[in-house]
């Protein structure tokens, strides 16, 4: 799975805001976490479109034994970026079946959400961070129900560091772990406690 270190805390907002140009920073709860692969990521600057689109593979709800595994299902996450990296808008659908939780329909719909924050590394390369507000699905009950957080890690993007012109990445090689992101809170804790054992070390 997934995982960028921490070096700050989580901020959510209520819409998109003003021009993140650096990572949230953003980091995960370990459950429940869908995670994605095969994914193709395109952005085309003259629309400010942003896709990254693939296949969901696992679905880890509770953190013991194996991932539930994907029978099929489609990942699915469009945004709007202009040239700043200011996002305006996006949505995130999954869909598809996970026989092992009785769910034998692909075109069920898992999880859906608004975008609420993003957040780049303006050096270039991945990851590329996202934090949606949930708005439905079979699985939203999972990730905190209507209106709750889930956040979106994902890697093998080949974002060049700006949005300035179009990108992709070769095919199907980007990932992401989708869950709900690390309260506010937890996060000054384990920062602190990283500290401290590093002090310790040393």
């Amino acid at each position: 799975m997934l995982r960028s270190q921490l070096i700050g805390c989580i901020a959510p907002l209520a819409a998109v805001g003003a021009a993140q140009a650096a990572l949230i920073p953003l980091t995960l709860q370990d459950t429940p976490d869908i995670f994605a692969s095969f994914l193709d990521v395109d952005y085309d600057a003259g629309s400010d479109s942003l896709s990254i689109t693939g296949f969901p593979l696992t679905y880890d709800d509770d953190g013991i034994g194996m991932a539930e595994t994907f029978g099929s299902g489609s990942f699915d996450l469009r945004a709007t970026v202009d040239d700043t990296g200011n996002a305006t808008g996006g949505l995130l659908e999954i869909s598809g079946s996970i026989p092992g939780l009785g769910i034998n329909d692909p075109l069920t719909v898992l999880l859906t959400g608004t975008l609420t924050n993003f957040g780049f590394d303006e050096s270039g390369g991945d990851p590329l961070e996202f934090i949606f507000s949930v708005t439905g699905g079979q699985l939203a009950a999972d990730y905190g129900g209507i209106g709750a957080e889930a956040g979106v890690i994902a890697s093998g993007t080949n974002f060049p560091g700006n949005f300035m012109d179009n990108f992709h990445n070769d095919q199907g090689t980007g990932r992401a772990d989708v869950a709900p992101p690390v309260p506010a809170p937890m996060t000054a804790a384990f920062i602190g406690g990283l500290a401290f054992a590093t002090r310790r070390r040393r």
